[in-house]
Parts: C-alpha cells; structure tokens; sequence
C-alpha cells in the first residue's frame, strides 16, 4: 500500500484491536499515514514502511482491552528502596506481563501516612510484542508505550476538568469503541473499554446509561465514589449526535450528563486540519500531548526503550564534546590573544632597548677619555655612596646614651671616648681590630685603611667607652644596682651592646676590697664599653 512521506518528526503508533493505525507529526500537524491489520499481511506491510524511514522515532499508544488498574496503599519510603518496593509490587500483580508501571499519585493523610500508588499493566504482551519486534530488529528508536487513560489524565487539563472531584470521560472511538475513564482531580483511578461490537447493539443513550451506572456501582465497592457525591460524566461524541443523546439522557441526582462535540472541541483547541471520521478524542489527546510535548514512556521496558536511551546519551557525549571543545577554543583564544599583547610589548621593550643601547653608544663615543678606566671608576664611587651611608658622628651616639641617662638619675658620666671600627681577617682566620698590613718585597707596607674594607663589607661599628660614678651612692650595693639599670636601659636601644669593665662592686675572684672608714661620700666608680652596629 503507499504511504504518505513527509519530513516527520516522530511517529505515533496506535495501537486498537482491530490493528495499527500510524500517524506522523511534523509542523504541529499530525496526520495519518496507514493502517496495518495484526496478522502477517499488515505486519509485512509494516515492516516495508520502516525501512523506507529508519531514522525516525516512534511512541506506541495501546488503545487496547487488556489494561488492569489497582490502587494500593505502599509504606512511604524513598531513594532506592522505594524503587525496589515498588518493582517487587508490580511482580506480585503482573508477573505475567513485562509492560506495567507505578505511579505514586498520593499520600495518605491519616494513619502511617502510606503513598497512594496506581499500579498498571498491558496484560496481553503478545499484541505490543508482535509488533515491537519488528521495530526493534530495524533499531529504531522507540521513545515510550503509553495508553490512552494516561493521555486522558493529560487532557483533563487541557479541557480544564482538573479540578473536577469525581469525573467520567467517555468517548466512543470508531476504530476501537466506548472507553470510560474515571478521574479524581486529573488523576486517573480506573479505565474500562468495550468493544465496538458491545457498543453496536441496542439504543447508544441507554447502553451508555447503562455503563456509566454499572461503573459507578463499581467505583462505589472499591471505595473510590461515596454513596452520595454525583458523578460528573462528560461525553465526547462525532457526526452531530450530541443533541440526541441530551434528548434520552436525562441528570440525576448522581448522575450529571455534559455533552461534547469533538469537532468543537478540536476548533477551540485550535486544531487543523479538520477530523475526519475516524478521529475522535484520542486524536485530540495525542495532538495536544505532541504539542505540549507532555508525550512520556509509561509502560516500555529497558529493553524496549534502549535504541533511545543509546541515542540520548550518543547526544549527550556530542553536546558535552561541543562544550568542551567550545570553552577549550575560547580559552584558546584568551591566551593567544594574551600571547600577542605580550609578544607586541616584547616588540615595543626590545625597540627601547635597542634605542637606549644606541643612545649609549654614542654618548660612550662622545665621552671624554678619563685617566683611570670607568669600570675602576664606577666601583670608587660605588665604595664612596657605601661609606657615605655609614656616616656616624658621636652626636648619634650621645642622643642614644642620653636617653639611658634620664631613666638613671643617680649616674654621672665623666668621660667619654668614641671609636669607629671594623674587624679585619688575619692570616689564621680570627677576625682583629685594627688596619691590616701585607709583606711586599720583605717589607711592611699599609695597603688600604682597616676601615675601608669593613666599612665597605658592612660591618662596621661605633664602640664607645663610657667612665662615670654613681652620685649619691647610698652605699656599695645601690651603686651596683644603679648602674645594672642604666645597663638595661642601654641595652633597649636596638643595636647596641653593652659590656660592663668594672663596676661599682667586682664579684669576679680577683677583685680586692677596699674601704675608707671617714665621713666623705663613697665614691662608686664604674666603667662601661658600648659595641653599635651601624645600619647600611
């Protein structure tokens, strides 16, 4: 049979008990492609249709009898153990089928707090299975299996019967028959399909009354529909037959009847082309479902979904190597935008240089000719700046010592000498006070003054010997320790050294005592040398 081509987005397969109907979806249009009876013929016309496109997706909608529904209540965990309960409770009810799921709708709000889950299935494998076979072998993508009562729950929402307590959608489908599906506040409870030749016989008011009341019997022992709530029931029908059905469907007190048009409903839905006959509300399910792309996989497998799975994460690894590949150029770019800053600053210093070095060269040649040369030169005004910058004068010294004397009022300083000097190295290595000589020619001979080399090196340094007496002395013993304060008053300025040469009271062994038994003042005496560093 030919089949209508087009540059389709994804394919959406519904699945009926009389075959598989195939629709493609391209610009915010879906449109019908063919129709594939189940048996070997329509199952090789199939597999015609997919090889002449194998890039392109699938979902595979069940608009089939076998679909079960149990509400149960599930202790309320998360993480993985709510998966592994979860599983083991979907085998404990549809151990015979691989197509089922749970979802939590709710949670209780008394008692254990336990969540309230919808656990379904596809009993009959074999109907998917028969065709799901061949697309597979073809590696084609399928993006999920869904059922029409999932993409009812879905379409309350569009139709904006969300917030509708206790609802009843029924739509009769040509290509599959009357399906009634029970919804509290858009969630699906329960969904029941009767088969076209069920809904062929007798008065369609009446055998509509009469399931509508028989599900609600239903719902009422299973606890879902109080006694005394009504049921809202909304009924989508085709071919103009809404108005004889309000005429023999009367409300009651618990049953409330609302009419639709499914072509009124497409038209406010904004949706074009216009349907045709065999296109009811599972049409208008699936068109807004693709435009919302709110289409999901609810029953299909691992198995069944892996080609998709490959390709999510074969996009994946591309859009992540883009990434990288993307930031690594930029970054890129920065540095080599970087590099070439700093290659064209290179450029400019290299030019100055190469400018300054000229500039030196002629003012070299300019120069005048010097006696000495200008290396010797150089390193003679260097040793001037350097000794230049160790300049002391005894007024340094007298502001620091001046300073340990107003903290020590009893101590009178009488003299003073002042010494600047620098250790010199002699032959066997130990460091001398003093200037160094050297043998030429069997004869002594002054090279350079001592201080120029120490004073060059740094290591100068001002040694100061200070004699006074300590007046009034008050005895030996206050002498002493006046002059140990002023020592440690000395010895709080930075640099400095003190070391005692004699004191008021020697206590080292070979000190003698002296005593004069009269009525003058004990002269305490002492002596103090000070070692300055000097500071470059």
């Amino acid at each position: 049979m030919p089949f209508f081509q087009t540059m389709t987005t994804v394919r959406v397969l519904l699945l009926t008990s009389q075959g598989l109907h195939v629709f493609s979806w391209q610009k915010d249009v879906l449109s019908p492609v063919g129709k594939f009876s189940a048996d070997e013929r329509g199952l090789a016309e199939f597999n015609r249709y997919l090889s002449s496109s194998l890039d392109i997706p699938v979902y595979l909608v069940a608009d089939i009898i076998e679909e079960d529904f149990r509400i149960e209540p599930v202790a309320h965990v998360l993480g993985k153990d709510r998966k592994v309960l979860l599983e083991r409770k979907l085998f404990q009810f549809f151990r015979t089928s691989e197509y089922r799921s749970a979802r939590i709708q709710e949670r209780e709000e008394g008692g254990r707090r336990d969540d309230r889950v919808l656990f379904s299935a596809l009993t009959n494998s074999d109907r998917l299975t028969f065709w799901i076979h061949s697309i597979l072998d073809k590696k084609i993508q399928i993006k999920g299996i869904i059922s029409v009562p999932l993409l009812m729950e879905l379409f309350t929402e569009f139709l904006h019967l969300d917030k509708v307590p206790h609802l009843l959608l029924v739509n009769l489908e040509k290509h599959s028959g009357l399906r009634q599906t029970y919804l509290q506040r858009s969630r699906l409870k329960f969904s029941r399909l009767l088969s076209q030749a069920t809904t062929m016989d007798g008065s369609l008011a009446e055998m509509i009354l009469a399931e509508c009341s028989h599900t609600r019997q239903y719902l009422e022992r299973l606890k879902l529909l109080p006694h005394d709530q009504p049921l809202d029931i909304h009924i989508y029908v085709q071919d103009g037959s809404g108005d004889e059905l309000g005429k023999n469907l009367a409300n009651s007190a618990l049953l409330h009847f609302h009419f639709h048009e499914t072509g009124m409903t497409a038209a406010e839905l904004n949706i074009d082309p216009a349907l045709t006959g065999d296109q009811g509300e599972v049409f208008l399910c699936l068109v807004q479902a693709l435009r919302t792309k709110r289409l999901f996989n609810a029953y299909g497998p691992a198995p069944v979904i892996r080609y998709h799975r490959l390709h999510q994460i074969r996009r994946g690894l591309i859009v992540g190597t883009s990434l990288i590949v993307a930031v690594a150029l930029l970054a890129g770019a920065s540095l080599l935008i970087d590099g070439f800053d700093k290659r064209t600053a290179q450029n400019m210093l290299d030019q100055q240089a190469l400018m300054f070095k000229r500039q030196h060269q002629k003012l070299s040649e300019d120069f005048p000719e010097t006696p000495i040369p200008a290396e010797v030169m150089k390193n003679v005004v260097e040793s001037v700046e350097r000794i230049q910058q160790q300049a002391v004068s005894p007024t340094q010294i007298m502001t620091l010592i001046s300073r340990a004397v107003a903290l020590s009022p009893g101590i009178r300083l009488q003299q003073l000498d002042w010494q600047l000097s620098a250790p010199v190295e002699t032959v066997d290595g130990q460091p001398t006070e003093g200037q160094p000589e050297t043998a030429i020619g069997g004869e002594k001979k002054v090279e350079v003054p001592a201080l120029v080399p120490g004073l060059l090196a740094g290591k100068a340094h001002v040694t100061t010997t200070l004699n006074g007496v300590v007046f009034p002395s008050g005895g030996y013993w206050d002498a002493q320790r006046s002059v140990t304060g002023f020592i440690a008053a000395l010895e709080q300025i930075p640099g400095l050294k003190v070391t005692p040469v004699s004191m008021p009271t020697e206590t080292n062994p070979d000190a003698t005592v002296k005593a004069t038994l009269d009525d003058s003042d004990i002269l305490a005496e002492f002596s103090l040398k000070l070692e300055y560093k000097l500071m470059p």
